[in-house]
């Protein structure tokens, strides 16, 4: 299964390379993330390696992104890695797009297919984008989650923007039926005349009934093709995982816990 996922990956960059109806913007990254978790009185911490990309096609009436990610968790001593995609299909309206996602998140024992309706609003410097979704995790005694997500960007310049983001999940299933929150603010700057840009972030994220909180800490570096910050986000790239979308990083780690820890 993990081994179709990287296929379908790889097969959406190779399209992105060699297809001469499509002008491609896109990413591609390396981040390391420290996490801190806090439930029912106790203390521990993971670590997260995460390799990204994400490419944007532009068709006219009809645009697509696509963007995957592989991440490998590690907590005292043990690891597990996630793979996610996610692909977008979107018409543009005004200077914004309206449109539909359909992703997964998996390791090799378990995984969350997602589906959903998103929508971007683009103004001189502030981009606003939302995600409305349903996931099941048949692997996690048949879970269900709805959930929305709305990110902000603004650019102070065409190669330096800052985020801010927050989204809401309800999970139900067999015995389950909970509540994730998460908070999350990061920034980016692509250094001038080159494609490199670095990019920082943090995250909050709560999960009521297990009274479980993270605080998750990023760095990392992008190479960016096709345009700079600005063009990226215009064009979509890396604005609506589903990995992003339900739960975030405690999402993630739910799915790794599933697996191999």
């Amino acid at each position: 299964m993990t081994k179709s996922l990287l296929a379908a990956v790889s097969a959406a960059a190779l399209f992105a390379a060699v297809s001469p109806a499509a002008a491609q913007v896109g990413q591609i990254g390396l981040n390391y993330g420290k996490t801190d978790v806090e439930a029912a009185g106790l203390d521990a911490d993971g670590d997260a390696w995460q390799v990204e990309g994400a490419a944007a096609f532009q068709g006219g009436t009809l645009n697509g992104q696509i963007e995957g990610s592989v991440t490998r968790f590690d907590a005292d001593g043990d690891d597990a890695d996630v793979f996610s995609a996610t692909g977008h299909l979107n018409t543009p309206v005004g200077a914004g797009y309206v449109g539909g996602f359909l992703g997964v998140q998996a390791n090799d024992d378990a995984k969350l297919w997602g589906v959903g309706v998103e929508g971007k609003a683009q103004m001189q410097n502030v981009s606003l984008h939302g995600q409305l979704g349903y996931g099941r995790a048949d692997d996690l005694d048949d879970v269900d989650f709805w959930s929305v997500r709305g990110e902000g960007r603004y650019f102070f310049a065409d190669n330096f923007r800052v985020g801010a983001s927050a989204g809401f999940s309800k999970a139900d299933g067999d015995g389950l039926d909970t509540d994730l929150y998460n908070l999350g603010l990061d920034a980016e700057y692509q250094f001038a005349g080159t494609p490199v840009s670095v990019v920082g972030g943090y995250e909050r994220g709560k999960w009521d009934d297990l009274d479980l909180t993270t605080d998750t800490f990023r760095i990392g570096v992008r190479y960016s093709f096709g345009g700079d910050l600005r063009a990226r986000d215009a064009a979509g790239v890396g604005q609506g995982s589903v990995s992003n979308l339900f739960g975030g990083t405690i999402g993630s780690a739910l799915i790794a816990a599933a697996g191999e820890l």
